[in-house]
């Protein structure tokens, strides 16, 4: 498996049901992956700013990314692609 560290700012499609936020597809580039499952989620903070991770999966591939809480910016951190 090659880890690819990426931490670019991505567009996420994403489902907000009160505090659940549930990501469904974003852009990389030009290229959209959706997202077929969520594996993962864990919260962190950097300083005062709540941040919230996801790790996703479109099938194939598996991505981690962020949503800053107090900007809603997305980034995607990494990517785990099969070699």
């Amino acid at each position: 498996m090659q880890i690819i560290d990426v931490d670019e700012k991505i567009k996420v499609g994403a489902v907000f049901e009160g505090p659940r936020v549930t990501p469904k597809w974003f852009f990389w580039g030009r290229h959209k992956k959706t997202i077929k499952s969520v594996e993962h989620t864990w919260r962190s903070r950097q300083g005062d700013v709540p941040l919230l991770f996801f790790s996703v999966t479109d099938g194939a591939n598996v991505y981690e990314i962020r949503l800053n809480q107090k900007t809603l910016e997305w980034v995607l951190e990494k990517v785990y692609a099969e070699e």
